[in-house]
């Protein structure tokens, strides 16, 4: 008993010693000034006092920033800490009068150091097992600033004396505050200083400042706080880890109605005020930050937006840089999504591919803006999840629509819809829309041939079996060739294998070996550099065709990979005349103060001619308005469209890719991970029957059509630009030279003159396999896409001149 008083008293004496020496230093140093120091321990102490920092740096404060769609909605809020701020006209008058209440009665009274409180609790922890704090709201502002930046710095030794409690330490740190908090109070008024205590403070359940926990925990602004929610937010900052109102309720009510009791005992509230909300139940609504994308109504764009600023420079040169300010800096982020699309995508890819059906189908669309590139929207059939789902097609993270460097897909086979670039090609080369093509005979291929190819699109189980026409590497321009002796193409189905057909046929019925017949006239590298300049590029982000030579030239009827946004944006350039728009998702970002943070975006290109883009969108219209391949995408009130199927890979990928001036879209069914181990013929998929096998016209096109119409329900009908008689009928041009040239040499200096060709041989004298004239012979002027007859000698003189063609 006698020890026990023996250290009490001990301790007392301590604590007063400690105050004698706080307030002999900090009052020497203060007014040292005014009336100068006298003596050595006088001098000392003041020394000691004035070595210590007084002025508190002023870091900005790590806070939340605010990724939003077109119209303000939120997105999300990257963060490294839950924080908003915000000023203190912005925050409720019951908030401030709590906050004051419960941590410092007296604030509006001292000058940063209250000596009553502090001697008091001194006092209580010497003589008591209870421990009282004595430090001022302005110490508790202080002591938070100097932890916040020893954070920021990551200063551990720093942070570990921030923290220390007991010791020389514990009452260096707390003379240190001290002076802080009355340099600080000399500088900065009240309401300052509680603005910065409010937006500053902790408030639990990783929630910091009072803006943000508002919304949090009631889902409200700080300015529409009323009084026990204000309470309730006020009591947490002391104990934050075991009074929040989430996590430990009845502590939070607790604490919540001392809180009132001491607003009330310092005459803030009336009795009735106090009464009334003591006996209300805490009531919360609590709200997500949405500090993660997968909290976000819009994860997949989330995840997209979110990559694409850390590869953009606007927010600074590395991506550590970016990441630093996107989540601390407080920014602004206006993106060009429009929910309404977005949920309109989402909806029904869902409904066309249901999650979890048994034919392991999943969906995807993209929907860019023609002439500006702004992503309107995307989204898929899967539900967003970290963990796939076995067969990666109903529950993930990965984003079908975007490219892989952007968190999405590996992309998927396009096939026909790649169809467009070689028109694109064609009428650039001078052939003309009114064109027809002359074809090779189709043959059949035995088994032996093994032409049954993955790379193939629209190659079926029964397609060996199917007739063909055979191209080899002479056929093609070197380096986009293929790598085996032959290159067998088909048709759907066997279908349309006609020795001519018009080029408005062949796009419209998507006929294979009429287009690797014109790709091989026109030339398979102008094809591909065509793809690159309208913005298709494979999925992984390498030019699109740019595979191994084994794949090469198939890439023109679609053998390679690219995601959705990325045909979409291609395809807008069809819509918008020819001017090409890389994807922008983001239109505006600001600071925290408000100010822009200039973008340098690349601009729109125009990368084909207007003429040509009016005549291949004419070509492209016949697609969705006449029978044929795209005939279930035709549009509501007879809104032009132009658009292309495209089937690849046994029908493991159907797509439908279309626009209008206004808008382009580009929707993908099939199977993302493993593939369905029957035959997609014949079968049902939610509430729509296919009949026969699984096209792009079967189902994709529909879909296409269902968003097209809702997207643009509300939209003027425009009409597509007319192209010129010279696109439609062409013009007039000379017949090269070609006598001398192989037959394929001559088919190709034909073809780069925007001619068709048709070979016919003739017995001479001249070796096998060269050309002898041609029909019109050259220098006759004739408009691009007629044929050229060419006449190729087969060997065996002979005196007849009438032979009849082969």
């Amino acid at each position: 008993m006698r020890a026990t008083t023996l250290a009490r008293v001990t301790s007392l004496l301590g604590a007063f010693l400690a105050i004698s020496l706080l307030m002999g230093l900090i009052g020497a140093g203060l007014l040292l000034p005014v009336i100068g120091a006298g003596g050595t321990a006088a001098r000392e102490g003041v020394g000691m006092f004035e070595e210590l920092p007084g002025d508190l740096e002023q870091n900005p404060l790590a806070q939340q920033s605010r990724i939003q769609t077109a119209n303000g909605n939120l997105i999300a809020t990257p963060a490294q800490e839950n924080r908003i701020l915000v000023g203190l006209d912005e925050i409720s008058p019951f908030m401030k009068q709590a906050q004051v209440a419960i941590e410092d009665e007296r604030f509006y009274d001292h000058g940063g150091m209250d000596v009553r409180a502090l001697t008091r609790a001194l006092v209580s922890n010497a003589t008591s097992e209870s421990t009282q704090g004595g430090s001022t709201l302005t110490q508790q502002y202080v002591k938070l600033r100097l932890e916040q930046e020893a954070l920021q710095e990551e200063d551990s030794e720093a942070l570990n004396s921030l923290r220390a409690r007991s010791g020389i330490e514990g009452y260096v740190r707390k003379l240190r505050e001290l002076k802080y908090a009355v340099t600080l109070e000399q500088r900065l008024t009240k309401d300052e200083i509680l603005e910065g205590y409010l937006n500053l403070a902790y408030y639990g359940d990783r929630v910091f400042g009072v803006e943000a926990a508002a919304r949090h925990y009631f889902g409200v602004n700080a300015i529409d706080l009323n009084l026990p929610e204000a309470a309730t937010l006020a009591g947490i900052v002391r104990a934050p880890s075991i009074t929040d109102p989430i996590n430990d309720p009845e502590n939070s009510l607790a604490r919540r109605n001392v809180v009132l009791d001491k607003m009330y005992q310092q005459g803030m509230i009336t009795e009735s005020e106090w009464t009334k909300a003591r006996e209300s139940e805490i009531k919360l609504n609590v709200t997500d930050s949405q500090r993660s994308c997968m909290n976000s109504a819009h994860p997949y764009f989330c995840d997209y937006v979110t990559e694409w600023l850390l590869q953009h420079d606007a927010l600074g040169e590395t991506r550590e840089e970016r990441e630093t300010l996107l989540t601390t800096g407080g920014l602004t982020i206006t993106t060009t999504l429009e929910p309404a699309m977005s949920d309109l995508i989402n909806k029904r890819t869902k409904e066309y591919a249901p999650p979890g059906n048994e034919y392991k189908l999943a969906s995807a669309g993209a929907m860019v803006e023609p002439g500006t590139g702004h992503v309107l929207a995307f989204g898929q059939s899967s539900d967003y999840n970290i963990e796939e789902s076995q067969d990666r097609f109903s529950e993930t993270s990965v984003n079908w629509s975007v490219d892989s460097r952007y968190g999405g897909s590996e992309g998927f086979q396009i096939g026909s819809v790649a169809k467009a670039f070689t028109l694109v090609t064609a009428l650039e080369t001078g052939v003309p829309i009114e064109a027809a093509l002359t074809l090779r005979k189709a043959v059949q291929v035995d088994d032996e041939g093994n032409w049954r190819d993955p790379s193939k699109p629209g190659s079926h189980p029964e397609g060996d079996t199917q007739p063909a026409v055979i191209f080899t590497p002479e056929d093609f321009q070197e380096g986009c060739s293929i790598g085996e002796p032959q290159w067998a193409v088909r048709n759907a189905e066997g279908a349309n294998h006609e020795t001519s057909v018009t080029l408005r046929k062949a796009t419209m019925s998507s006929v294979n070996t009429a287009f690797a017949t014109l790709a091989s006239q026109v030339g398979t590298c102008n094809i591909r550099d065509t793809m690159t300049e309208m913005g298709l590029h494979a999925a992984s982000g390498e030019a699109y065709g740019a595979g191994p030579a084994s794949v090469a030239p198939t890439f023109v009827l679609g053998a390679d990979n690219a995601s959705p946004l990325t045909v979409a944006t291609s395809y807008a350039t069809i819509a918008s005349g020819g001017l090409y728009c890389p994807p922008v998702p983001v239109t505006k970002i600001t600071d925290s103060s408000g100010k822009e943070i200039p973008l340098n975006l690349p601009g729109c290109e125009q990368v084909i001619d207007p003429d040509v883009a009016a005549g291949t969108a004419e070509l492209m219209q016949e697609v969705v308005s006449l029978p044929g391949s795209g005939f279930r995408a035709v549009l509501a009130d007879d809104r032009p469209a132009g658009g292309k199927t495209g089937t690849a890979d046994e029908s493991k990928h159907t797509w439908f890719a279309g626009y209008t001036p206004q808008l382009s879209t580009a929707v993908w069914i099939g199977s993302p991970g493993a593939k369905y181990d029957g035959d997609l013929k014949d079968f049902t998929l939610g509430e729509h029957t296919i009949d026969g096998w699984f096209y792009g016209s079967k189902l994709a096109a529909v879909l296409w059509k269902d968003i097209m119409d809702s997207a643009l329900e509300d939209e003027p009908v425009e009409d597509f630009d007319e192209p010129s008689n010279e696109i439609t009928y062409g013009k007039d041009r000379p017949v090269p030279d070609v006598e001398g040239q192989s037959l394929e040499d001559a088919i190709r200096t034909l073809g780069s003159e925007g001619f068709l060709t048709e070979d016919h041989e003739r017995r001479s004298s001249q070796p096998e396999g060269t050309v002898l004239y041609t029909s019109p012979s050259e220098g006759t002027m004739m408009k691009a896409g007629k044929t050229v007859h060419i006449y190729v000698s087969s060997g065996g003189w002979s005196s007849s001149s009438d032979d009849d063609d082969d």
